[in-house]
């Protein structure tokens, strides 16, 4: 890998954590191993399409992997990056993730 590319990775994934809206993602998708769209919309408030703008720095930083199911797409930590294995025990520390509800996602027959 040449230096240049490293230090595009480098860029993108402090980018992507210099945001403290993101950093608080990161920190709930850490507490609750995958969330959906939904429930991130729910837990933080936001837009839909302000969560989606949010989750696709975090994928073009290589910090999430995400999975479509249905109508939904779910987000989960990529815990094989080895720079955000390396500063998840900073990203740990204070966290205070509020309860995500489960069922922010579920549609009613």
């Amino acid at each position: 890998m040449q230096a240049g590319t490293k230090e595009a990775e480098l860029v993108k994934f402090f980018f992507a954590l210099s945001e403290p809206i993101r950093l608080e993602i990161v920190r709930a998708l850490l507490s609750a191993k995958e969330l959906c769209v939904c429930q991130i919309v729910q837990a933080f408030g936001l837009s839909q399409p302000n969560v989606s703008f949010h989750m696709r720095v975090l994928r073009e930083a290589d910090l999430v992997l995400w999975e479509r199911r249905g109508r939904w797409v779910y987000y989960r930590l990529n815990l094989e990056n080895p720079m955000l294995r390396a500063v998840l025990p900073f990203i740990e520390e204070g966290m205070e993730v509020s309860k995500i509800q489960t069922t922010a996602c579920e549609v009613e027959p």
